[in-house]
C-alpha cells in the first residue's frame, strides 16, 4: 500500500520504531513501505493470523497535536463504518504501549499490491480503462457516502489499482484522513479550513471545506478523468496560488478541444463533472455510474446495480449514522440527493401557477449566480493579496508589483461581469 499525505514531506525514519520491533505483541514490523509528513507505513506481519499486512503509524513528531490525532484516529473509525471490496479495508487500530516510546495511534491496512493512477498518468490512458475504473470508483464512493462520508481528498495517489491473487485488477481508494462525516456533531475540521490537495479541490472547498457534500468527490474525479484521458490536469499552472484561481473562475480547457479523439459522451461526463456549479454537477454517483455505464453496456449495467445497492444499504445522506445522528440538519446540509424534490420556497405558496414558479426560480437561480461571482472575486483578491505580501515580506518587489498588476486585471474583469449580470 503506498502513502499519501498532505502535510509537507520530510523524514523522521529516525524517530519510528526500527525493523523488527513488535508491536502490541502481535504485528512485526519488516520495512518501511513509505512516508509522509502525517504518517509512515510498514510492511508488518500480524504473527497472530500469520499474514502480512500494512501497518500505518502516526508521526511522533506529531503526537502532540491534538488535532493532528484525532484526524488520524476519525480515519480509523471511518474506515471501519465501510465495507466495500473499492475501498482500502481496516483489519485493526489501536495505540502502541511498548515501554519507553511515545504512544502513537496506528491502524492496520489491508496490504495492496500495485501502484497508484499517479503511475498512470505519465501517458494518456484508453478511454474504456477509465470508464471501468471510474465505476469501480464509484462504487466505493457510493459505500462512503450512503454512511455521510465525504472524501474530499479523491485524486490518482488516493486511487490504487491493486493487483489481485487471481490476476485481475481492482481499484481501492485510500486516504479518509480528511473525509467529513455530514452526521459529525463535532467535525475534526474547522470552517474554514482548505483541507485536500488544491488541483483536485472543488471551488466550493477551496472556499470552505466544512460546507461541501458529495458533489464536491464528483468535481474531483472529473479532474482525475481529465488527466487520465488527456495526459495532464485540467488546471495547470505555475503555483498553486494560481491553480485554486482557475478553479475558482472555472478557467480550463474543455476536453474535447485538447483530445479530439476522445468519445464525446465522455467528454461531456468529464465536463459536467466540473461544473463551477454543484447543482449543475451529477447529484450522486449514482446519476455518475449510470452515465458511464451507458459507455460501456456490457459491464455498466452490473455496475450500476452494485453503486445502486451500496447508495441504498445504509443510512441517507441527509441523515447522520444512527449511533450519532442528530433528528434532523438544517437544510444546507442536506445533500441533493436527499432533499425533498419540491422547494421550500414552492411549498409555501402551493397556488403559484406555472410561470410564476418558473419566474420565482429565475430569480433565485440569478442570486445565487451574483452570490457566486462575489465569492469567487472576494476569494480572488485575497489569494492575489496574500501572493503579493509574500513577495514583498521575501523582497520580490518586481513579482510583488506583477502579481499586483495581473490581479488588478482580474479583479476588473470580475467587477464588469457583475455589473453586466
Amino acid at each position: 500500500m503506498s502513502l499519501s499525505d498532505d502535510i509537507q514531506q520530510c523524514d523522521f525514519s529516525a524517530k519510528l520504531p526500527s525493523a523488527g520491533t513488535v508491536i502490541g505483541e502481535r504485528f512485526e514490523l519488516r520495512r518501511l513501505l513509505g512516508q509522509g509528513g502525517m504518517s509512515a507505513v510498514f510492511l508488518a506481519h500480524d504473527q497472530r493470523l500469520e499474514r502480512d499486512v500494512a501497518f500505518k503509524l502516526l508521526n511522533p513528531e506529531l503526537a502532540l497535536f491534538r488535532e493532528v490525532m484525532a484526524r488520524f484516529v476519525n480515519e480509523a473509525r471511518m474506515l471501519a463504518r465501510i465495507d466495500c471490496p473499492h475501498v482500502v479495508r481496516l483489519l485493526d487500530a489501536g495505540i502502541t504501549r511498548e515501554s519507553g516510546a511515545t504512544p502513537l495511534p496506528y491502524m492496520v491496512l489491508e496490504l495492496l499490491h500495485g501502484d497508484t493512477l499517479r503511475a498512470q498518468c505519465a501517458s494518456r490512458v484508453e478511454p474504456k480503462r477509465v470508464i471501468a475504473w471510474m465505476l469501480q470508483v464509484c462504487e466505493g464512493l457510493a459505500a462512503a457516502h450512503s454512511e455521510g462520508l465525504i472524501h474530499r481528498d479523491l485524486k490518482p495517489e488516493n486511487l490504487f489499482l491493486s493487483r489481485q491473487p487471481d490476476g485481475t485488477q481492482m481499484i481501492k481508494v485510500l486516504d479518509f484522513g480528511v473525509a467529513r462525516s455530514l452526521g459529525a456533531q463535532q467535525p475534526v475540521t474547522h470552517n474554514g479550513e482548505g483541507l485536500g490537495s488544491p488541483g483536485y479541490m472543488s471551488p466550493e472547498q477551496l472556499r470552505d471545506a466544512s460546507a461541501v457534500d458529495e458533489r464536491s468527490d464528483i468535481w474531483s474525479l472529473g479532474v482525475v478523468m481529465y488527466e487520465l484521458l488527456a495526459g495532464f490536469p485540467p488546471f495547470e499552472a505555475g503555483s498553486t496560488f494560481e491553480v485554486c484561481a482557475r478553479i475558482l473562475m472555472g478557467g480550463h480547457p474543455r476536453l474535447i478541444e485538447v483530445q479530439p479523439d476522445v468519445p464525446r459522451g465522455l467528454a461531456a461526463i468529464v465536463h459536467r463533472c466540473l461544473a463551477l456549479d454543484p447543482a449543475s454537477r451529477f447529484a450522486s454517483v449514482v446519476e455518475l455510474g449510470e452515465a458511464l455505464a451507458e459507455l460501456a453496456p456490457v459491464t455498466g449495467a452490473g455496475a450500476v446495480r452494485r453503486i445502486r445497492r451500496r447508495m441504498s444499504g445504509a443510512a441517507s445522506l441527509g441523515q447522520a449514522p444512527s449511533s450519532q445522528a442528530p433528528s434532523s440538519l438544517a437544510p444546507s446540509s442536506q445533500s441533493p440527493s436527499s432533499r425533498p424534490a419540491v422547494d421550500a420556497h414552492a411549498a409555501t405558496v402551493p397556488d403559484l401557477d406555472g410561470r410564476a414558479a418558473r419566474l420565482l426560480a429565475s430569480s433565485r437561480r440569478r442570486r445565487g449566480r451574483v452570490a457566486a461571482r462575489v465569492s469567487i472575486a472576494a476569494a480572488l483578491a485575497v489569494l492575489g493579496f496574500a501572493v503579493a505580501s509574500q513577495a514583498q515580506s521575501s523582497r520580490r518587489f518586481t513579482e510583488a508589483q506583477a502579481t499586483l498588476s495581473r490581479w488588478g486585471d482580474r479583479m476588473g474583469t470580475a467587477a464588469q461581469d457583475l455589473l453586466q449580470h
